[in-house]
């Protein structure tokens, strides 16, 4: 070793580098250099570096620096880090005359343009290393601009991955270190580095890390698991130097590295540069060697070294240990421009006008008219800002403008939003501004009502592009605020002869169809102008609960015990009493809708008011009327001569709370065509499915009608504005049905037909001894023990069908009898602590008892860490054998056995370690208060893509983006190195829940993350995304009714998928029906690829998509939508159940998560 090589490892030693976790064991396993021999050579080193130094620092040019911000914005590096960049020059002077190696930067997914400098590799010679003496073990040191670390393999599933704690940067250079998962790392020469500018801090959130953006030059890279590195030489250290403190911040905790496992400053041998991935341009043709039996290894005996070391390293992190507390990411706003550069990078199609060829060619009907632009048709839209005052409900806008119209440019038919946009073909007959006086009825008042309007011209927007829109078509030219205004001309008709609700129109809200509990049904339609290859309107049926215009007191009637029937709601005909009366339901309904108050014979007493609550009974509920207190019922006696009927019932307390108003409820009925947005119950989501279930004929003609009465085609603003019209046939697109996968069982392949097979034994039985299971009863029913032994019986011999082997269950069974009333779980609570050596306990609850089942699962899952099945108490009495083998397919699933796999794994899969990932985000209920949303993830953890296991984020209410995903992929990515002994070569994501106005954010927020995961990991692999769309309005028809394998709904065949014509012109996309649907009419999901750096083809994708949708644990059928997907979907409700009725403060959710931790480390696969 030269002279200068020992100085530099002595100057590490003085500096010290991270030990904690799994690293430290692997640091003190390794040999070090004579402390005695560094301390004689110490002073000579010390002269010579100096003088390097000096002559270094003169002659090295400025590294300009990015940081992560908005694509194509150049970036700046910390304050403090530029100390630590002088700090460095001065210890690695020496080596730098050698060879300049530029630092490696984290990598970020973003398109951006900059060039990223190539990093050299320099060889080390191997040393003899002799046993290391105990020592101090220093902290880690974190780049000014690097999150914390991983510390563990395994997260647990509710709290954020744990990670090192941060100090500020220290003088020279670091300890080079073992990451906790990979090989043994040779010595990386870091260059002297000038003082680099003061960073910008990133406008969302703490100091942000580098944002590494895609090189146009080739860049070499060392893979994670490449071929074997040299044994790198470790110097003793002295004891750990104390941090330094930031001058501008609170005393700081020490900082791991920049990529998050400890770092190590290496050698690497000479290699040729590898292209790197561009963020999101075409991928380059790169991915990480893997460690196996298909890795690309030098010889049997290096890989199997390699892989002994990974097991030995990762196998330190448990399966569900979990990490460190850190601070999750803040979210920030992101531009206009910044979002138009990410859609502009979206993956395109090779060939624009072709897509997938795998399948059985066909046609389908889809409920989409071409829009048609006439000769005449104008291209020039000038858009006009509304203003209209004072404040008054958005019904009477469209009065307004319409009035305004009618009065000042009578024979010009502009189109307006309803709220504050106007687009007119051409200049309206006026200058750029105008304002008026409109006098309107206002019915809800009965008078009339004076308004003043203003209209001031804004801008002109070109619709020219629509008109020759085909693939191909460059994105760039368009202006995306063209369909937008082709939407407002489409619904401006049609919004004002009905009533609105978002996008859907209503034109019967007061039908005889009855959801209970209040609500109507109401029939309406829907419609989007939308683009295809060619522009479409996009015309379905819909449907929404209404509430029912009538008397309170039939409402209250409604939830009285034992409602129904007769006028008052009793189910003898009779009136309610007020202890009968679910007060806490009604005023709950009532609140926030309007009522109209009228004493009967009394016309001039007429109002409407909003209800703000419920009172005390009438001739309970005072107040003070000429500084008397009076009750109600005494007042409307005295003053309004009304006797009320019902003093006993509740009274209605109206308008603003301070004015103290109170009417007796029989004197007011709900007002028709409320819209109202709150989540519908059980019974109404029941009625509500069996009133507008439909097979796909009946669907057709639906959609058909509620195009008919749209009338859109006898717009004024169609006809003799824009001079546009929609067809009035549906559209005929081309299809392919694809073929299903085959899945192999232990002793037989199944084979799907129409979307449906025949299990077999399981791939992997798990069993059950004797003993080692029980049941429990949480019914409240004494007498089902006979119910029980059965249904203990039938899981017992189904389960031989299926290769389990479930033995005698530990009896007697239990019942334990819960008060509703005082909610006292204690009894709960004793029994499973007694089950803690049990291996699964089935507890039989309610049909409809939600709150005991989120508290069995807080109980076991949160607390003590027992594996349960809940089963409905109708499932155990019926005790149907195909119930009983879905019930089996979950519990084998729980118990971390595999159902089935893939005969032939998909393209995409085939030699390839990918790992799989679904993620999804639940929100609270629009009437719910301080809940928090859930973001739910789920990473397949074997090549098999059966196995997952999930991780659960609080997040703020209604906040889609996944806040905490970078720590998230961390986690899964170190657990699926656990389980194979090698990291995953490449990451396929599903993203469940997102608009289309939400992809640049997801490929910002989300897609980044990702890459900062897998830079953290020191690993570089190909991302590939799909968002799964289930919120549409796309519908698919047999072009002919003897096409379909569905004699029930006449659906198309499970399989379809149309990925031209009416998908995306250039972007990667399909519809596809994987599932035969069981009632009504199937919903195909949409898939929209946003990112594809593994350069799969459509039919890649499209196979894979498909096949995954048979890889569902619980059920023997095709589903909806991919595994992943359908388990992060499952991941996010067990979330809502863990919360439920559990105080969580939104103020700080971090602490929040720390608390609710799940305690299943042996059963990833709990929330099946």
């Amino acid at each position: 070793m030269t002279r200068k090589g020992k100085k530099k490892k002595q100057q590490n030693v003085q500096e010290g580098a991270s030990t904690s976790g799994a690293d430290s064991d692997v640091s003190q396993s390794q040999s070090q250099v004579s402390q005695q021999q560094q301390q004689k050579e110490q002073p000579k080193k010390q002269q010579e570096s100096q003088k390097q130094t000096q002559k270094h620092t003169s002659q090295q040019p400025e590294v300009p620096q990015q940081q992560q911000v908005t694509p194509g914005t150049s970036q700046q590096q910390g304050a403090w880090a530029a100390r630590k960049q002088q700090q460095q020059t001065a210890s690695s002077a020496s080596l730098q005359q050698q060879q300049q190696v530029q630092p490696q930067q984290q990598q970020q997914a973003r398109p951006p343009q900059a060039q990223q400098p190539q990093q050299a590799r320099l060889s080390q010679q191997q040393h003899v290393r002799p046993p290391q003496p105990p020592a101090q073990q220093p902290q880690s040191q974190q780049a000014a601009w690097g999150p914390p670390q991983a510390k563990q393999l395994q997260q647990a599933a509710w709290g954020p991955p744990q990670q090192q704690q941060i100090q500020p940067p220290r003088p020279p250079a670091q300890q080079s270190q073992q990451a906790p998962w990979g090989p043994p790392q040779q010595q990386q020469i870091q260059p002297p580095r000038p003082p680099a500018q003061q960073s910008q801090q990133a406008p969302w959130g703490p100091p942000q890390q580098q944002q590494v953006r895609p090189p146009q030059a080739q860049q070499p890279q060392q893979a994670a698991w490449g071929p074997p590195q040299q044994q790198q030489v470790r110097p003793l250290r002295p004891p750990v130097q104390q941090p330094q403190q930031a001058a501008w911040g609170p005393p700081q905790q020490p900082q791991p590295a920049a990529w998050g496992p400890p770092q190590q400053q290496q050698v690497r041998p000479p290699q040729a540069p590898q292209p790197q991935q561009a963020a999101w341009g075409p991928p380059q043709q790169q991915q990480a060697p893997r460690v196996g039996p298909d890795g690309d290894q030098p010889s049997v005996k290096q890989a199997q070294q390699k892989e002994a070391e990974l097991s030995s390293q990762v196998s330190q992190l448990a399966l569900r240990d979990t990490l460190e507390s850190t601070q999750t990411t803040q979210k920030g706003k992101l531009t206009s421009s910044s979002l138009k550069q990410y859609h502009l990078s979206i993956p395109k199609r090779n060939n624009p006008k072709k897509a997938g060829t795998q399948g059985i060619p066909t046609s389908v009907w889809t409920n989409m008219f071409q829009i048609i632009f006439n000769k005449n048709f104008v291209t020039n839209a000038v858009h006009y800002d509304v203003a209209i005052s004072p404040i008054a409900p958005k019904s009477l806008y469209r009065e307004v403008f319409e009035q305004c119209r009618t009065d000042y440019f009578g024979n010009r038919y502009p189109a307006f939003d309803g709220k504050k946009n106007a687009y007119s073909a051409n200049n309206l007959p006026f200058n750029d501004f105008m304002e008026a006086e409109i006098e309107i009825y206002d019915s809800e008042r009965d008078q009339m009502r004076k308004f003043k309007i203003e209209l001031k011209k804004v801008a002109n927007i070109d619709l020219s592009w629509i008109t020759h829109l085909e693939p191909g078509l460059d994105e760039a030219d368009r202006d995306q605020t063209a369909i937008q205004v082709l939407d407002i001309i489409m619904r401006h008709a049609p919004q004002s002869r009905n009533l609105s609700v978002g996008r859907s129109l209503h034109w019967k809200v007061d039908g005889p169809e009855k959801l209970g509990e209040g609500l109507t049904l109401s029939r309406g339609g829907f419609q989007s102008a939308v683009l295809g290859w060619k522009p479409f309107l996009n015309v379905d049926v819909c449907h929404k609960g209404f509430p029912t215009p009538q008397n309170v007191i039939d409402l209250i009637g409604e939830f009285t015990t034992g409602g129904g029937g007769g006028r008052y709601g009793d189910r003898y005909g009779g009136r309610p009493q007020e202890r009968e009366i679910d007060k806490k339901k009604v005023e709950k309904y009532l609140k926030g809708l309007k009522v109209n108050y009228q004493i009967p014979n009394q016309p001039r007493s007429k109002r409407t008011y909003r209800v703000n609550g419920l009172g005390a009974p009438a001739n309970v509920q005072t107040f003070s009327h000429e500084g008397v207190d009076i009750t109600v019922a005494n007042y409307f006696s005295r003053f309004k001569n009304y006797n009320l009927s019902l003093p006993n019932m509740p009274v209605i307390c109206v308008g603003p709370k301070e004015r103290n108003i109170a009417l007796p409820a029989e004197l007011c009925t709900i007002v028709a065509g409320q819209s109202v947005n709150r989540k519908l119950s059980e019974n109404q989501v029941r009625e509500m499915i069996k009133q507008t279930t439909t097979d796909a004929p009946t669907r057709k003609r639906r959609i058909e009608d509620a195009f008919a009465r749209i009338q859109v085609n006898e717009s004024n603003v169609m006809k003799n504005e824009f001079h546009l019209s929609v067809q009035t046939e549906m559209k005929k697109v081309p299809a392919r049905v694809l073929p299903p996968p085959q899945l192999q069982y232990a002793k037989r392949t199944a084979i799907v037909n129409k979307g449906v097979w025949q299990p077999s034994e399981f791939n992997e039985a798990m069993h059950l001894e004797n003993y080692s299971w029980t049941i429990l009863n949480l019914t409240n029913l004494r007498n089902i023990s006979d119910q029980m032994q059965r249904f203990s019986e039938a899981l017992q011999s189904n389960a031989r069908g299926l290769g389990m082997s479930i033995n005698q269950p530990l009896t007697p069974f239990k019942t334990l009898r819960i008060d509703e009333r005082t909610r006292n779980y204690d009894e709960i609570k004793h029994y499973f602590n007694s089950c803690k050596k049990l291996k699964l306990v089935i507890v039989v609850i309610s049909d409809r008892t939600d709150t005991i089942y989120s508290k069995v699962k807080q109980i076991t899952e949160l607390e003590i860490g027992v594996l349960t099945q809940c089963v409905k108490l109708r499932n155990v009495e019926k005790c149907n054998p195909a119930t009983v083998k879905n019930i089996l397919l979950k519990i084998n699933s729980k118990l971390n056995g595999i159902n089935h796999k893939f005969l032939k794994m998909p393209a995409c899969l085939q030699n390839n370690s990918c790992m799989l990932v679904g993620a999804d985000v639940t929100h609270p209920s629009p009437d719910a208060i301080n809940i928090p949303s859930i973001a739910a993830v789920a990473a397949s953890s074997t090549p098999s893509a059966f196995q997952y296991n999930i991780e659960l984020r609080l997040q703020q209410p209604k906040e889609e983006m996944i806040m905490d995903l970078e720590n998230i992929i961390i986690s899964q990515i170190l657990i699926y190195g656990k389980m194979n002994n090698r990291l995953p070569n490449g990451i396929i994501y599903y993203r469940d829940g997102v608009s289309e106005g939400q992809l640049g954010q997801v490929m910002y927020y989300e897609l980044n993350a990702i890459k900062r995961a897998c830079a953290r990991c020191k690993i570089k692999i190909p991302v590939t995304c799909l968002v799964v769309q289930k919120r549409h309005h796309v519908r698919f028809f047999p072009t002919d009714s003897r096409d379909t394998e569905d004699f029930k709904n006449k659906n198309v065949r499970a399989g379809t998928i149309v990925d031209t014509e009416i998908t995306h012109p250039n972007h990667i996309d399909f519809y596809l029906v994987s599932h035969a649907s069981i009632q009504g009419t199937a919903r195909p999901t949409k898939y929209r690829c946003i990112c594809n750096e593994a350069k799969f083809t459509e039919d890649h994708l499209e196979e894979l998509t498909y096949y995954l949708c048979h890889m569902y644990a619980r059920c023997t059928r095709a589903v909806s939508y991919p595994a992943p997907t359908y388990y992060a979907h499952l991941a996010a409700y067990r979330g809502r159940a863990l919360i439920q009725e559990v105080d969580i403060s939104l103020q700080n959710l971090q602490d929040e998560q720390n608390k609710l931790k799940m305690n299943m480390a042996g059963s990833p696969m709990c929330f099946i």
